[in-house]
């Protein structure tokens, strides 16, 4: 309670308290929109008139259109300057002596401030307080930036970016609130309550907010009504959804955008029919529009391949911008590679190399050189790759220098992609990218001390990227030490780089480590709704989620077990009698939860309802009141990834089978990849004996003698199961994609488990780090390798 409250600010809208936040609106029956009360500037009387000889405003000798420009000019110069060098004299004093030095500077030059600059300097401050964990003192400068300036729009975007990251959702819903009374309504303001409103849940607020923009121009408001239809999909109410694009498609059919966002949201709904049909009718309303054409063409080859691209193609041509036409060409050729039409493809190539720009005909040459991979003409491939080296700018180089290590790698040729990353090092430009790139090559192959030799190397160049952090905790979770030595590397990590989505990923990959001494699915939901919310495009997070499920489920299987409930409900036995009692109980409970379990996921009936068990536990009252972080059926986890659109890690690229899978897709093949390392890769029997020591708190000495019970009960179970077992791979490779090798059986299938077989989410994929990607078929590799967000293809 003696936190400052951005909301008890003075009053700035000249309106006195009516409406000046949620709860005022609500009581006199207004709504959030323009043509509510709270918009209106005054108390709807007419201004009296100018006394007779009275100076209006603007007509004075020092009014601004009196003052010359060349003054206004140079005064406006001089007042940058002046911000500009206090900005860097804080920063400066920050550096030195923290939080309270560059308040002291501030404080000696703040009454020479014009309103801009005095706001912009309070923002500062509050990131400098931010740092120091000073949540009064942010508080207080948001408050004064506001209040120098009231009715600039960008400043309360501003304030409320920080509360936002401060996690202080209310306040900022009622700041946004209040600058829609203090400023001209913008689709700005109205987009950010709008996402505010639907993480706070409150979709009655989100609605009336929609349903007040109904009298204002389309053109102004089309925005801020599909982030609103957006909001309604992600909640379930997709027929809701497409009764609105409907509407908005009927009163605004000439607008391409729209059109554009109706196909998203139809294939999120996985209507990729409809998505089509949708675009059709787009291209043919809006025929000069682009990006329209473009989703029609990606549409066409989901649902019909590439046979239906090269049809719409030349419709394309004729109408889009002559800029566009080799991006066309670009897109047919590249969904002719993908179903192996070479012939159409070189074709296409060549229209897409003549119609495109010199500075970007080096995309084209990339795309060609790999399609001739695919072909298995290497030497083709490494003559358009020099020929892409020649043609690309001096800072797209190193792009360049990369596809070639890739294609290297990929041909076996380690020493020739090594010499090219030293090419690539040696490029005007690079970057992270390039060390990142060369430690996921050392570590595929197995080379795991070099490759966080390179991961040292890198972060003492760039020690703020969280790619590179991700990486180094992901290599230590792969080496011998384990999961102790990554945990190490992840706190430090967490410390430089606190936004980072894809450290907290690798932080959940060690809680939910079950050999490893932290396990704790709570610990590492946590860190999954802060990898969801900081980086929704990193992939691993959703697909983490799904596996957090599988093992949520299973605890409530150990807790819902009858001799567990009453176990829990008595009170514990003392004695060396009462924990040999304890352990056979704990041995029993094991041995029938496993056998439910593996029954289950053998015939493919492994229900997700975790969320709906016991009140009591920790985990699922987190997944229950977590708004980011989908915790009821599995179809929203669906539509939340779809919404994110991942588009790379580690993890997704090896669940992904070709850049045209849906996120859904890629969820599902995940499913089989939990389930596979269940039933095939041993690791049913540690998550079930972690999960059963945390439920009934067994300590060291009692865990160990469970992990051997364990160990006896599952040999016996192997041996009154064989024939089953045989069933079982069968089905297995049934349902596995035919990317990989049918009826083999990896190196992790054939030992016990260890720490470093649960790093990366997947236990055949954690394998290839300690058994390079040799054991793999080549398209397996071709994901892995080529899979990357880097370039685009």
């Amino acid at each position: 309670n003696s936190q400052p409250s951005l909301v008890s600010m003075p009053d700035l809208s000249g309106k006195g308290s009516q409406g000046a936040g949620r709860k005022g609106n609500r009581r006199s029956g207004q709504g959030f929109g323009p043509n509510s009360g709270a918009y209106s500037s005054t108390s709807g009387k007419a201004p009296a008139p100018a006394a007779a000889g009275a100076i209006s405003p603007g007509q004075g000798p020092l009014a601004a259109g009196n003052v010359p420009p060349a003054e206004v000019a140079a005064d406006a110069q001089k007042q940058r300057k002046e911000q500009q060098q206090l900005l860097d004299d804080m920063a400066t004093a920050e550096r030195e002596g923290g939080y309270a030095a560059a308040r002291a500077v501030f404080d000696q030059r703040a009454s020479s401030l014009a309103p801009a600059g005095l706001s912009r300097a309070h923002l500062e401050l509050a990131e400098r307080a931010k740092r120091g964990a000073g949540l009064a003192q942010v508080k207080f400068h948001l408050a004064q930036a506001v209040k120098a300036q009231p009715r600039t729009v960008q400043v309360w975007l501003e304030t409320c970016r920080t509360l936002d990251e401060l996690g202080e959702l209310e306040e900022c819903r009622a700041l946004l609130e209040r600058s829609l009374e203090c400023c001209s309504p913008t689709d700005q303001l109205c987009l950010r309550l709008v996402r505010v409103l639907e993480r706070l849940g409150d979709m009655q607020a989100l609605r009336a907010l929609a349903g007040s923009l109904r009298a204002e121009p389309l053109e102004r408001t089309h925005k801020v009504l599909l982030e609103a239809v957006h909001a309604e999909v992600r909640m379930g109410n997709g027929e809701t959804a497409r009764a609105l694009v409907q509407s908005l498609l009927k009163r605004m059919p000439q607008q391409g955008p729209v059109y554009c966002e109706a196909c998203r949201i139809e294939g999120i709904l996985g209507n990729y029919q409809a998505a089509l049909s949708t675009a059709e009718q787009g291209v043919q309303t809006c025929p000069k529009y682009g990006p329209l054409w473009f989703v029609l063409i990606r549409q066409a080859e989901k649902v019909f391949g590439a046979s239906a691209v090269k049809e719409y193609a030349p419709f394309a041509v004729q109408n889009i911008c002559h800029e566009l036409h080799w991006k066309i060409h670009f897109e047919v050729a590249a969904a002719c590679s993908r179903e192996g039409a070479m012939p159409e493809c070189r074709q296409n190539i060549g229209r897409a190399a003549l119609a495109c720009p010199r500075h970007l005909r080096w995309k084209v040459w990339l795309l060609a050189a790999r399609a001739e991979l695919w072909d298995g003409s290497a030497d083709v491939c490494r003559r358009l790759l020099a020929q892409a080296r020649t043609d690309a700018p001096t800072r797209m180089q190193v792009a360049v220098c990369i596809e070639r290590a890739r294609t290297e790698e990929f041909l076996g040729n380690l020493n020739g992609a090594r010499v090219a990353f030293g090419e690539a090092h040696a490029c005007e430009g690079h970057d992270w990218k390039v060390f990142l790139e060369h430690i996921f090559m050392e570590a595929r192959q197995g080379c795991l001390k070099a490759a966080q030799s390179t991961a040292q190397c890198a972060l003492e160049l760039h020690p703020a990227t969280g790619r590179l952090w991700s990486a180094l905790v992901a290599l230590h979770h792969s080496s011998d030490d384990g999961a102790s030595a990554a945990m190490f590397a992840f706190r430090k990590a967490a410390q430089e780089v606190a936004k980072s989505g894809e450290v907290w990923c690798e932080g959940a990959r060690i809680f939910m480590n079950p050999l490893g001494s932290f396990f704790n699915l709570s610990h590492a939901n946590k860190c999954l709704e802060f990898a969801v919310h900081l980086t929704p495009q990193y992939g691993d997070s959703f697909l983490e989620l799904l596996r957090l499920r599988f093992l949520l489920e299973l605890k409530s299987w150990i807790r819902a077990d009858p001799i567990v409930e009453g176990l829990l409900d008595s009170e514990p036995g003392r004695g060396a009698r009462a924990k040999e009692q304890k352990l056979a109980i704990m041995a029993l409970v094991l041995r029938r939860v496993t056998r439910r379990a593996r029954s289950a996921l053998r015939q493919r009936n492994f229900p997700l309802t975790a969320s709906s068990g016991h009140e009591g536990d920790d985990e699922e009252e987190i997944l229950k009141n977590t708004s980011d972080v989908p915790s009821l059926a599995l179809d929203r986890l669906e539509v939340l990834c779809s919404y994110a659109d991942p588009n790379y890690g580690f993890l997704w690229f090896w669940c992904r089978q070709s850049s045209l899978s849906m996120p859904r897709e890629v969820l599902q093949r995940m499913a089989e990849e939990v389930r596979r390392d269940f039933l095939r890769g041993g690791a049913l029997r540690p998550y079930m004996w972690a999960l059963t020591c945390q439920v009934l708190g067994a300590e060291r000495d009692a865990a160990s003698q469970l992990w051997e019970l364990s160990g006896r009960d599952e040999e016996d179970d192997n041996d009154d199961d064989d024939e089953d077992e045989e069933e079982e791979d069968a089905e297995l490779e049934s349902h596995e994609s035919p990317l990989s090798h049918p009826g083999q059986r990896t190196a992790v299938d054939s030992r016990a488990p260890a720490e470093p077989d649960f790093a990366l989410g997947s236990m055949r994929l954690s394998g290839c780090f300690a058994n390079s990607l040799s054991s793999l078929t080549s398209v397996d590799r071709r994901r892995l390798i080529f899979g990357s967000d880097i370039l685009c293809t």
